[in-house]
């Protein structure tokens, strides 16, 4: 048992104290109490400097109050002086030593600051002034054991089940104790107790087995273990114990006899059986066993036992780990036969399909993720940039602004940049323009390096051509960023286009140029729509045509005014 803090919501609270006689005059008294009870209220208000000027006063008037050194003591606390609050609280428990409530401060004390050694007497005149603590009488158990004054733990142990009863938590504890001293027949004597006061309950029996196999006692074990098969044979814990003799006694085949009862038989908790799989599963991996034999293990026991969602979960966890993702779904998919409002199993379905493009699956899984958990920001993201793929805007539309809903301060923040980045790209489509920058505005926020939307934000303005410094300034960010994304690389030689830099965006187009086309890749025709346009400003309409020509065979992204350029040979403006 480890130290813990007790009572300290105590420290916090009113205090709760009596009166000292401390010959004072009644007149002195009467302004004692005035000051006191309002230093009590500006405390509970929240002015704690003028609390703190009307405590100093009411000790000027009595300077041995209890319970106004208490109250400094929590005020200095609070303000991080260690060396006063225990003044403080030292001096109220001297002066008042009845009172519980300055003792129990004063322990949290020692136990916040570790020091156990002073928090030890404190404890131990709590506990006589009120016998009944247990709560207190576990603090000290855990200060004596860790001082490895394991006799004083015991007695107090002994003293928590005298109030509380005997409890398996405590006998358990005692057995420890009683071990760590090399006394083992109290230790199995506390376990005896035990057993004795639950008389049908069997666990306690299989459990004093279980430790005689801890300490290398097999026989004294198998002969626990045999009393309780000839009163219940099927009990689960014996099951799962023998297993474990069978194992640590070397009998192979009595071992595989009992595991596949408990594997694939009758009778046996769902949670234990999945505990029971996962641990054969890392002994077979440390013996370096082929995965058919594990995936056969799964494949029986489906067949001999209803499946449930914690071993269908562990088989979906094995496939992982044995990179076998095609099987994975469909596995996925019994788990959500049996709880289909399993998070685990929509989530990783999602991605799943999110991976492979498969945007109606993405759809249906998102609609039914949603439907299940509406808080889950994921879903109405993959949700609506599906829709979005698939060309259903308006829906796509709808499905953000309802995420949007469900934003909290510990959503990711780049989650929501990312959606709004598309609900900005989904407005300006819509001829929304205000909405979009609005939308494009409210992603920065929230991740001020999202680069697709710094790039379509500044592409759109440019070709508003309004706010070009600012295009200018977010496209550069963008090719900086990602210096080989073609895109990006375009877009900042466009708007340096639209700002009249001609030779300067020439430069920026020839990377896209002289890199995708050189080594055959795929330009789109707008781009190339872009760079005739740039090399007619450039004066030369050679390699306008040339791009011009390449644009309307691409025939993909380009604008109305291509096919009049190449007739007339000349860039037509807007």
């Amino acid at each position: 048992m480890g130290c813990a803090f007790i009572g300290l919501s105590l420290l916090f609270s009113a205090c709760k104290t009596g009166r000292t006689a401390q010959g004072v005059s009644d007149e002195a008294q009467r302004r004692f109490d005035y000051y006191y009870l309002e230093a009590v209220k500006d405390k509970l208000a929240g002015r704690y400097d003028d609390a703190f000027e009307l405590y100093m006063h009411c000790l000027d008037i009595k300077p041995d109050a209890g319970e106004v050194l208490y109250d400094l003591g929590l005020y200095a606390l609070n303000m991080g002086d260690s060396a006063k609050c225990e003044q403080n609280l030292t001096r109220a428990v001297a002066l008042q030593p009845d009172n519980i409530y300055y003792k129990e401060a004063l322990a949290s004390f020692y136990l916040r600051n570790r020091n156990y050694k002073q928090a030890s007497p404190v404890l131990e005149d709590m506990v006589k002034c009120n016998p009944t603590r247990s709560d207190v009488l576990a603090q000290l158990v855990g200060i004596y054991t860790d001082n490895g004054n394991d006799e004083a733990a015991i007695r107090a142990l002994d003293r928590i089940e005298t109030l509380d009863g005997r409890s398996l938590s405590v006998s358990m504890e005692k057995f420890r104790l009683y071990r760590d001293m090399k006394e083992d027949d109290n230790a199995f004597a506390e376990l005896e107790s035990l057993a004795k006061d639950n008389p049908n309950d069997l666990s306690y029996r299989v459990l004093i087995g279980n430790q005689y196999m801890l300490v290398q006692q097999p026989d004294k074990a198998l002969a626990v273990y045999d009393e309780v098969r000839k009163k219940e044979p099927e009990n689960q814990a014996l099951r799962m114990s023998m297993l474990d003799y069978y194992k640590q006694t070397k009998q192979d085949s009595l071992y595989q006899v009992q595991l596949n009862d408990l594997l694939y038989g009758k009778g046996v908790d769902d949670k234990a059986r999945a505990m029971l799989m996962r641990n054969y599963i890392i002994d077979r991996e440390n013996a370096h066993a082929d995965s058919t034999e594990i995936l056969h293990a799964f494949d029986r026991m489906f067949s001999s036992v209803p499946e449930t969602v914690d071993m269908l979960t562990l088989y979906v966890s094995y496939l992982q780990l044995k990179h076998m993702d095609g099987q994975v779904e469909p596995v996925l998919e019994r788990i959500l036969k049996l709880e289909p409002d399993n998070q685990g199993a929509l989530l990783q379905l999602m991605q799943i399909y999110v991976r492979a493009n498969d945007y109606p699956k993405v759809v249906d899984i998102c609609t039914r993720g949603i439907t299940h958990d509406p808080d889950q920001l994921p879903y109405y993201f993959y949700l609506g940039f599906s829709y979005y793929q698939l060309d259903r805007n308006d829906k796509a539309l709808d499905v953000f602004r309802a995420g949007m809903k469900q934003i909290k301060p510990d959503t990711d923040k780049e989650l929501i940049s990312d959606m709004y980045s598309i609900t900005g790209d989904l407005y300006y489509s819509n001829d929304l323009k205000d909405s979009a920058f609005a939308a494009y505005d409210s992603c920065l926020v929230y991740n001020p390096n999202n680069v697709g939307c710094l790039n379509n934000y500044a592409y759109y303005l440019s070709l508003e051509k309004k706010d070009l410094d600012k295009a200018e300034e977010m496209s550069h960010r963008t090719i900086v960023a990602e210096p080989d994304n073609n895109n990006y690389i375009d877009t900042y030689a466009w708007i340096l286009f639209i700002k009249g830099f001609y030779a300067e965006a020439k430069l920026y187009i020839d990377r896209v140029l002289t890199g995708d086309i050189k080594n055959d890749k795929e330009v789109s025709g707008g781009v190339l729509e872009h760079a005739g346009d740039i090399y007619a400003k450039c004066g030369d309409m050679d390699g306008a045509m040339k791009y011009w020509m390449m644009a309307q065979e691409k025939g993909d992204d380009v604008s109305d005014r291509l096919k009049k350029k190449i007739q007339l040979r000349k860039y037509i403006e807007e």
